[in-house]
């Protein structure tokens, strides 16, 4: 399986998103605010307002599930810069022995160069102590790439699924306009078995894409540790037809 990505999309903005800890209440991801490159990098929390038309539901309901604000960055200022060392302390150090070892299982081709915002996006960012990760909604849906996701909300089908030996199968990605919580949903499916979904802050690019026929799919790893079944895919994006000339 020769899973490696080659093809980096410099993005521009990233979502910082929070999950409750409480999974009875809600597993669902909300975006909370967005890390912005300009001269400098730039963080703020969303207004009420975009937090709604983003998650289509009120700033109070993620407050009520115990969000209050990421522990570096108060919302009582209105943008916070210079932000990049403080999210960078969600990665290992890239002095660090083991960082090779660390970039490889996001399938990062060795000795690659990638700038310290572009990895946040690539790897999540997340930590076991905390709700927060690092999204980047794919704003750049031209250019060529290779990335990794989480085929999100898998362990609701992985009783029912069989994906033993595969590894390196392909994958289909399908817009679900029926979906009750989201008309622009894009399902996973493997060996015609639903297997997951794509992260909803990044389903408006897989839907271009898909309409473009430009993006396939296949099964990067299966974690299967007990309560917390999780599946990857591997993503390989093809430029679109003006720029793959320019290639």
């Amino acid at each position: 399986m020769n899973n490696i990505i080659r093809h980096i999309v410099e993005p521009t903005r990233l979502l910082l998103t929070w999950q409750s800890s409480d999974e009875k209440a809600t597993r669902t991801r909300f975006a909370v605010g967005q890390i912005e490159k300009s001269r400098e990098i730039l963080f703020r929390y969303f207004s009420e307002q975009e937090f709604e038309a983003l998650n289509g539901h009120p700033l109070a309901y993620v407050r009520e599930l115990g969000f209050s604000q990421y522990p570096a960055f108060s919302p009582k200022s209105a943008v916070h810069v210079g932000v990049l060392d403080a999210f960078m302390r969600r990665l290992p150090p890239r002095k660090r022995a083991d960082f090779d070892d660390y970039t490889r299982h996001f399938r990062l081709d060795a000795g690659m160069s990638v700038s310290d915002f572009a990895l946040l996006g690539l790897t999540e960012a997340k930590l076991p102590s905390d709700g927060f990760a690092i999204v980047d909604p794919l704003d750049d849906t031209n250019s060529r790439r290779e990335l990794v996701v989480e085929a999100v909300g898998h362990r609701h089908y992985a009783a029912t699924c069989d994906l033993t030996g595969a590894l390196g199968e392909p994958v289909r990605f399908e817009p679900e306009a029926n979906n009750p919580h989201d008309s622009k949903a894009v399902m996973v499916t493997a060996r015609g078995q639903k297997i997951g979904y794509i992260n909803r802050f990044q389903c408006a690019a897989f839907q271009e894409w898909l309409r473009g026929q430009r993006v396939t799919g296949s099964i990067d790893r299966v974690d299967r540790e007990h309560g917390h079944p999780r599946v990857h895919v591997f993503v390989r994006v093809k430029a679109n037809a003006g720029l793959a000339a320019a290639e």
